[in-house]
């Protein structure tokens, strides 16, 4: 189950790690830790942009596909646990966005970062694109006001 808040500006996630996202041991299994920021950005995305994936695809014609993903664990996650999520924007370039995501116990260890780089492309081509303007202001602002 997802819990969406802001924190001192920041877009923040909450979820437990159930039985299904653990391996034998009860650790989280390492794979779901992608998944876990993938959902965030998602969730980001609609909040802050008004669009999920499929409304990006279906209105705007455009694509935001993973480019690079990389993982660091500090503190182990385990079943049951409560894990909170946050989502920076790092920088942007003139196509590509490149995050930082990093997930936090209830004890408010830092247990992972996520860094994951998207690129917008044409839906039809994809081709890169720009950042489309209206999109770009909503991230700007989102990146100056989260990274205070």
């Amino acid at each position: 189950m997802w819990y969406l808040k802001f924190m001192a500006n920041v877009f923040m996630c909450r979820r437990r790690v159930l039985w299904g996202d653990s391996d034998p041991a009860g650790v989280i299994y390492t794979p779901r830790i992608f998944h876990y920021a993938i959902e965030t950005v998602e969730e980001w995305l609609i909040k802050i942009l008004g669009h999920n994936w499929m409304s990006l695809q279906s209105d705007l014609k455009l694509d935001t596909p993973t480019v690079k993903m990389g993982c660091e664990f500090f503190h182990p996650l385990r079943t049951g646990d409560f894990v909170e999520i946050s989502l920076k924007i790092e920088k942007m370039g003139n196509a590509s966005i490149h995050y930082s995501i990093n997930g936090y116990n209830e004890k408010k260890v830092h247990c992972f970062e996520v860094k994951q780089v998207s690129c917008f492309v044409n839906s039809k081509t994809f081709k890169s694109i720009p950042i489309p303007h209206e999109l770009r202001s909503k991230l700007e602002k989102y990146q100056m006001i989260s990274n205070d």
